[in-house]
């Protein structure tokens, strides 16, 4: 397989909008504020040529396709999927889900989507520098109850950081020059916005963008309001961790919300050390008009990401409890 000399644009202006869009995540890139915009705007996006496929959609996501697989039901909603964008053959239908970001999806595709289809869709993927990927997702499912350990615990054992495992069987499945692979750094957005991007990605016009109100972008939980709020879910309380996550992404309370506090300097320079190689790799199959994948440009500064002194962190963790007695207090009262 040869790389393209253009991951994005050529395509985009010589041959127009793909037939479709897979958009497979990854999580934590905006996939929510993307997916908003596609059911909610799916009115005048149709007017524009660009169909957000019901089929296999619950609510703003196709996250229910993957339930159907494990089910046993993966050719039913496939087929479902394939009729609807076959009865818009003049638009550039969409799907997209965050869990499509796994390579036993790419096979699913291939098992079920034809060729001439495949040659003609844009599999899109942001992905996030393997150290704050692997932040994001530890605080997602700590925070749910859904893992016990600590953040070099998931890092090493529980989330996938080779991207590369998961790209090449979409590159097999749809072909090298249709897979479009965005760093998620705001530099390489239109405004700093991704929304913008996949924007420019589907030919949509930047004034739909402007005239639609984009939520606000959740706020990072800390490290200690994650863990907590994750011991509170197990506990088998009947406190709603969902309302007490919004409400502390609403009022923010001192110590509720901070972001590059699950790995110390030395741990991102190892992991982004182990990932090295085969983030070169991916940069030049799919991006060879990046100087590399990702900025690292921050691990250069011994500064940076210090670890906090036993003052410190104590600090942290009385903040944390008060927040959320707080926020339970509070939401008790409504």
């Amino acid at each position: 397989m040869n790389a393209p000399k253009d991951p994005a644009q050529d395509r985009l202006k010589f041959k127009g909008r793909p037939r479709l869009i897979l958009h497979i995540g990854s999580q934590k890139t905006g996939t929510t504020t993307i997916q908003g915009f596609l059911k909610n705007s799916a009115p005048q996006l149709s007017e524009l040529g660009v169909h957000y496929v019901k089929a296999g959609r619950t609510n703003i996501a196709h996250n229910s396709v993957l339930q159907h697989i494990n089910k046993g039901n993966g050719a039913e909603v496939a087929t479902a999927m394939l009729d609807e964008i076959i009865s818009h053959p003049d638009q550039c239908c969409v799907i997209s889900s965050e869990m499509f970001f796994r390579r036993e999806i790419a096979h699913f595709f291939a098992r079920y989507f034809p060729m001439e289809l495949r040659r003609h869709t844009t599999v899109l993927a942001y992905v996030r520098r393997q150290d704050k990927y692997a932040e994001a997702m530890y605080k997602q499912r700590v925070k749910n109850g859904r893992f016990r350990g600590s953040p070099a615990d998931y890092a090493h054992a529980v989330v996938n950081l080779n991207y590369g495992s998961i790209l090449g069987p979409f590159a097999r499945a749809f072909g090298l020059g249709n897979v479009l692979v965005r760093p998620f750094e705001r530099k390489h957005f239109p405004g700093g916005d991704v929304l913008r991007d996949f924007a420019s990605i589907a030919a949509l016009p930047d004034e739909i963008i402007a005239s639609y109100e984009t939520p606000s972008a959740n706020a990072s939980l800390s490290r200690e309001v994650s863990e907590k709020l994750g011991d509170l879910k197990r506990s088998g309380s009947d406190v709603n961790t969902r309302d007490v996550i919004r409400y502390l992404m609403a009022n923010k309370p001192a110590g509720a919300v901070r972001s590059g506090d699950c790995y110390a300097l030395r741990e991102r320079r190892e992991m982004m050390k182990q990932h090295r190689i085969a983030n070169e790799a991916l940069c030049a199959t799919y991006r060879p008009d990046l100087a590399a994948l990702f900025d690292t440009s921050d691990l250069s500064d011994d500064t940076a990401y210090a670890v906090p002194t036993a003052e410190e962190q104590e600090t942290r963790e009385t903040q944390a409890r008060a927040a959320i007695v707080d926020a339970v207090n509070a939401l008790s009262n409504q």
